[in-house]
């Protein structure tokens, strides 16, 4: 008889609970409760949020896990800040759960400028008042989907990390980094800066996905962003090794790949190992769960979960993990 009562205690409180991040003390850094026990739609049911307390001073984390968001990827969710809040701490805490990886880091990719036909590069806000710098090739729009000084805000309160990308086109990379700085510096979610390096002079490309980003332009960068704060992270972004620099490394920069398009998952792997064997002994990311892959993606049991546990079990070095904006409602994260 005891035994079935404590049977029932056990299942009530597992259903109550999605998920759970630990820190590296046991302490609970924030749980994620369902509202409701049956979900509506797929990747769309409402938990509650209950905020994350901060890292104990001295840990670091083992892998930072979470969403890239921009303003076009799932656009009817851009007013939704607590939706992307509440799925980067899901898919963390399911990492965290599944595999033996110390602390788990939510983190989002937030994508405040975009790429324009005309080659240069659209931000998403208003240029601060301020800055007096560049502005070559450069058009401030605040009506592009994203309310980015909310987003970021919802991420400081509730403890979602965040780091600002770019897409510059033929615009200055240092000036970008110098305008959101003034924009965007006062949030303490922001740990760094990145560039998705397809959009880098793209016009001015043959093929039209990026030049090569030069050692110097990366050792530029890297010194700008550690100016403002020694503990800021540069990620470099692009599908082919080719584009990335060819020897400049540093210990707070990683090199994101976003490669899609694959027939199957073991073609996914083998072409993610092949860029973390070109980018030589350095820390590297990904981003997945592109609609072209869907085809077999979907017919895997929790996809988030599937993919990136295969990625940490074949590729030490990975570090970061996104799951696209572009499906991240068609996906559970718990």
């Amino acid at each position: 008889m005891k035994r079935s009562i404590w049977y029932i205690i056990f299942l009530t409180a597992l259903i109550s609970m999605s998920c759970i991040i630990k820190s590296l003390d046991g302490d609970i850094v924030y749980t994620a409760v369902k509202a409701q026990q049956k979900e509506p739609e797929k990747g769309n049911a409402m938990r509650k949020l209950k905020k994350q307390t901060k890292i104990p001073a001295g840990i670091k984390p083992s892998y930072y896990v979470g969403l890239r968001r921009s303003s076009y990827g799932l656009s009817k969710r851009n007013s939704a800040d607590e939706w992307w809040v509440i799925r980067a701490q899901e898919f963390a805490g399911m990492i965290a759960g599944s595999v033996d990886s110390g602390y788990v880091q939510p983190l989002i990719v937030h994508i405040v400028s975009g790429y324009s036909g005309d080659g240069g590069s659209v931000f998403e806000f208003a240029k601060p008042k301020g800055y007096t710098g560049s502005t070559r090739g450069m058009v401030f729009s605040v009506d592009r989907g994203i309310d980015h000084e909310k987003a970021l805000a919802a991420y400081d309160e509730n403890g979602v990390q965040a780091i600002i990308q770019f897409e510059p086109g033929n615009s200055d990379m240092l000036a970008n980094i110098e305008i959101a700085h003034q924009a965007f510096g006062h949030h303490s979610c922001i740990i760094g800066y990145g560039v998705d390096a397809e959009w880098y002079f793209t016009k001015e490309s043959k093929d039209e996905t990026g030049l090569p980003v030069k050692d110097e332009d990366a050792k530029k960068w890297m010194e700008k962003i550690l100016s403002h704060n020694p503990e800021y992270t540069l990620f470099i972004k692009h599908w082919n090794p080719s584009r990335m620099p060819r020897t400049y490394r540093h210990p707070n920069l990683w090199y994101l790949s976003d490669s899609q398009i694959f027939p199957d998952l073991d073609s996914l792997m083998d072409d993610f190992s092949y860029w973390s064997n070109c980018m030589k002994e350095q820390v590297v990311g990904y981003q997945f769960g592109y609609p072209n892959d869907k085809k077999w993606w979907s017919t895997m049991h929790n996809p988030p979960l599937a993919i990136s546990k295969r990625i940490l079990a074949d590729i030490p070095r990975a570090k970061f993990l996104f799951w696209v904006d572009f499906t991240a409602d068609e996906v559970d994260f718990w």
